[in-house]
Formats: C-alpha cells, sequence, structure tokens
C-alpha cells in the first residue's frame, strides 16, 4: 500500500465538503434576508405614504392662507367690494370680486374652495360704507382635506380634516377731500398823490378818458363746490356722472372790477363760468383714481386767486 494513498484521499474531500457546507450557508441567508425585507416593506410603504400625506396638507394649509389674504386685500381696497359681497354666489369680476379672488388662488391646487366656505367681516361691524382709518376686514376661508394615508385616520380622527384661515386687513381710506389755498396776503400798495390839473381855459367837449379801476386781489372765504363728490367715469356701462362744479364769490364784488372764473378739471380740458359741468372720459389714475380740479379767479388788473379741489372718479 502506497503510503501517500489514503492520505491524499482525505486531502481532496475536505474541499468539496466545505464548498457544500457555503452554499448551504450562503442560500440560508439570502432566505432570511427576502424575509425580513418582506416584514419591513410595508411598514416603510406606509411611513412613505404618510410622509407624503403631510406634505399634502402643509401645501394644501398654504394656499388657503394665500387665497384668504388675496380675498382681504381685495375686500380693502374698495367699500363696494364690501358691499357687492355674497357668498351665495358664483364668481362675478364686475359684483362679487372677494369670492373671485379667493376661489381663483386655490385652482390647480389640491384643494377646491365653495364660495359659501368664504365669510366676511367687519371691525367695527356691520361694514361702515364710509370707513375710518383703523377700521378692519376679516376673510376666513374653510375647507376640506382628504387623507390618502390609513395610518394617519388615526391621528388626525378620521380620513377628512377641516381646515381654514384668516386675513386681515385695515380697509383703506380715502384722503379728506381737497383743500383750499390761503393766497398770501399782498401788501397794500401807498397811494400815490393824485396831480392836481390845472384848469382849462376853454373845454375841448371831448370827454375825459375812463381810468381802469384799481382792482385788488379777491378776498376769497369759501372753497370749491363739487357735487357729488364721487362718481362714474363717463365709459362706464353704468352710466354716465355729470360733476357740478360751482366757484366761491370773491369779495368784493363790483361793476367796475368784474371776476372771470377759469376752470382746468385735471383731464386735459378747461372751462369757465362760476358754474361749470363735466363728465370725464375715463376713471382716472393713481390712488383712488383722484383728478385734481384748479379754479383761477381773477380781474382786469390780473390780481389772481387760486384754489383746487378733488374730485373721485370709480370705473
Amino acid at each position: 500500500m502506497n503510503r501517500y494513498g489514503p492520505a491524499s484521499t482525505e486531502r481532496t474531500g475536505q474541499p468539496a465538503s466545505r464548498l457544500r457546507s457555503w452554499f448551504a450557508t450562503h442560500r440560508a441567508g439570502r432566505g432570511q434576508a427576502l424575509v425580513e425585507l418582506a416584514l419591513i416593506l410595508p411598514l416603510m410603504l406606509v411611513l412613505f405614504g404618510s410622509a407624503l400625506d403631510l406634505g399634502r396638507l402643509y401645501y394644501s394649509q398654504i394656499t388657503l392662507d394665500n387665497a384668504a389674504k388675496e380675498g382681504a386685500l381685495e375686500a380693502a381696497r374698495d367699500t363696494e367690494n364690501l358691499t357687492e359681497f355674497d357668498n351665495t354666489q358664483p364668481c362675478d369680476a364686475s359684483t362679487n370680486r372677494v369670492v373671485c379672488l379667493v376661489v381663483n388662488e386655490a385652482k390647480g391646487s389640491l384643494i377646491s374652495i365653495d364660495p359659501k366656505d368664504i365669510d366676511l367681516a367687519c371691525d367695527p361691524a356691520p361694514c361702515p360704507a364710509d370707513p375710518g382709518i383703523g377700521d378692519t376686514v376679516a376673510v376666513t376661508v374653510n375647507s376640506d382635506f382628504m387623507l390618502v394615508s390609513p395610518i394617519l385616520y388615526v391621528f388626525f380622527g378620521g380620513q377628512t380634516i377641516p381646515i381654514s384661515a384668516t386675513s386681515i386687513a385695515q380697509i383703506g381710506v380715502d384722503p379728506a377731500p381737497g383743500y383750499v389755498l390761503t393766497p398770501a396776503p399782498t401788501p397794500t400798495p401807498t397811494p400815490e398823490p393824485t396831480a392836481t390839473s390845472e384848469p382849462t381855459p376853454e373845454p375841448t367837449g371831448e370827454p375825459e378818458p375812463t381810468p381802469t379801476p384799481d382792482c385788488s386781489t379777491p378776498v376769497v372765504s369759501g372753497s370749491i363746490s363739487i357735487t357729488p363728490g364721487s362718481g362714474k367715469s363717463d365709459n362706464f356701462s353704468g352710466g354716465a356722472t355729470t360733476f357740478t362744479m360751482t366757484a366761491p364769490t370773491p369779495d368784493p364784488q363790483s361793476a367796475d372790477c368784474p371776476f372771470t372764473y377759469s376752470w382746468s378739471f385735471g383731464d386735459a380740458v378747461n372751462g369757465s363760468g362760476q358754474t361749470v359741468t363735466h363728465q370725464y372720459a375715463d376713471a382716472g389714475s393713481g390712488l383712488g383714481n383722484y383728478y385734481t380740479v384748479t379754479l383761477v379767479i381773477s380781474t382786469p388788473n390780473s390780481p389772481t386767486w387760486t384754489g383746487t379741489e378733488t374730485v373721485k372718479v370709480t370705473p
């Protein structure tokens, strides 16, 4: 017997046994990993869906906040928006602008807003037709958010979550009607002595020229009167408003010193006379749609008085 025969047989059998053992262990490890993945995967999917649901809820709350802000700013912009607000009617860009801005702000988002879910309240109540500084308007918007992840039902008490947002804005106040410019006092000139004319031996019979009256600067104690104080523009479909403007009566008033009245209505149109009427062709420009009306009262010797007034023209 070769002394290396049995020994070589034992040496060649050991690697095969180890290889079979490694394959058996590897198969058992793969099977354990698959079982663990099958147990953990549903939990991971639930957690991932819950995170997405919370993100959707946060985004919907932001949308609701922005819609409430848009409605409050539009309501505070003009008192007509306060009086025309009606959450029982759909969006109307002419007569129900607050509802329009709130509803349109949520378009394309994860939630929708119905007009009946919009509330408007003023402080002080009810909403004033002529607000003062410090009066506010609050717009509240409500909606329902639907959860998708069932695990969140437990924490929020069901699939539907009511959400709301409120925004407060100070109601815009029109500036006070125009003001009267008080002219600077004109010093009274020292009268020059009248030269004594020498008697004419024989009158020529021709009439003496009438001297120009010494008219002083008009003294005005009143202000320009405009009726009404505000109104629609000429091109508005609801009809035009004719503004009647009356100049104050200066003092002194005499036949030798007649006054002339020159008007500038602020839209490149002029007029004359103590009482005039005017219609504006558009709603004006700037905050509040105002025009500045200028009046110049003058005398034959050119001393003048100038006053201004503002008129609001709405679309």
